[in-house]
């Protein structure tokens, strides 16, 4: 076989296998106790996106330069069938996530379109708002590249002037987080997690602790703040069971996710975010990963070559 396709090939089967591995990880430390625990949306953030990086940098930190320097130039190999299996099904994970991050895109685009033409603009806190006058009590960011601030003429209409500026305070929080591009990385996300029930686990509890996130940013410590984001998630949560379930394109709205834990938290006094314990410790291991692995590229190597001659 040519040796750049060849070199492709040992990169997509070390890229599967490790995200197949990680992901098998994943769900194992899951069920072990990490889902009691409380975790940042930063570190649920992590944790679902481990086997992909994970593999990512297993392939290109570690293997790659081990294939590189022990590999002999010019030398045409013939593969085995293990492989392009392991190859094949990297392919099939990727493309099935690229089809995932479209459809969900194109779902966001035509819920914009969807209003295109009834819609006005009006400036809240400093904030451009699209107004909409739908049904739907929806208010919502929509959109990665461009994210915008969605809201219904209901929502304005129910809310005091001081829960609406807190609803659209919370709406710039999402943007300022830049939450809707991590929400199409979790679900474009090229892994088995992504056809487990873990997988969309792991993002709805990503949803609900961002949307705390959005919450402690939009009001601080204030008191009047918070207080009026409370009233108005009851008021717009209200909306939602009155008028049915509410858009789940991809989009961060204010009043899906955990509305009683969340006004809870807000009538409660401020406290001080945890840190994200298991960003630092896998951020620190895969900056050592390259340095540890480089007197372990020869058997990584043997490694490889035993992959690409296997059932020959």
């Amino acid at each position: 076989m040519n040796p750049s396709l060849l070199l492709c090939l040992v990169l997509l089967a070390t890229f599967g296998l490790a995200s197949l591995l990680l992901s098998a990880l994943v769900a194992l430390v899951w069920r072990a106790g990490l889902r009691r625990m409380t975790a940042t949306s930063a570190d649920l953030l992590t944790l679902r996106l481990l086997p992909v990086t994970g593999g990512l940098l297993i392939a290109f930190t570690v293997v790659l330069p081990a294939f590189l320097s022990h590999e002999v130039p010019q030398q045409r190999e013939a593969v085995g069938p293990l492989l392009v299996m392991l190859a094949a099904f990297s392919l099939v994970c990727l493309a099935h996530g690229a089809r995932r991050g479209w459809h969900a895109c194109v779902a966001a685009r035509a819920l914009l379109n969807k209003h295109a033409t009834a819609d006005c603009r009006i400036v809240e806190s400093g904030q451009e708002i699209r107004l909409v006058d739908i049904t739907e009590p929806m208010t919502a960011v929509i959109g990665v590249w461009r994210p915008c601030i969605v809201t219904a003429e209901s929502v304005r209409s129910i809310c005091s002037q001081d829960e609406f500026r807190q609803v659209i305070a919370h709406e710039a929080a999402h943007i300022h987080a830049r939450d809707n591009l991590k929400l199409l990385l979790l679900v474009a996300t090229p892994d088995t997690l992504a056809w487990t029930p873990l997988g969309k686990a792991l993002t709805e509890r990503w949803r609900a602790s961002a949307e705390r996130d959005a919450d402690r940013y939009a009001t601080g410590d204030d008191p009047e703040k918070r207080v009026a984001l409370a009233s108005a998630l009851i008021k717009v949560a209200r909306l939602f069971n009155t008028s049915g379930q509410p858009h789940r394109e991809f989009s961060m709205s204010v009043a899906i996710d955990d509305v009683p834990g969340r006004v809870q938290q807000l009538l409660k006094p401020p406290v001080k975010p945890c840190p994200a314990r298991i960003l630092r410790a896998l951020a620190s291991s895969a900056l050592l990963t390259p340095v540890i692995a480089l007197p372990l590229h020869e058997p990584v190597h043997e490694l490889v070559e035993w992959l690409v001659r296997f059932s020959l």
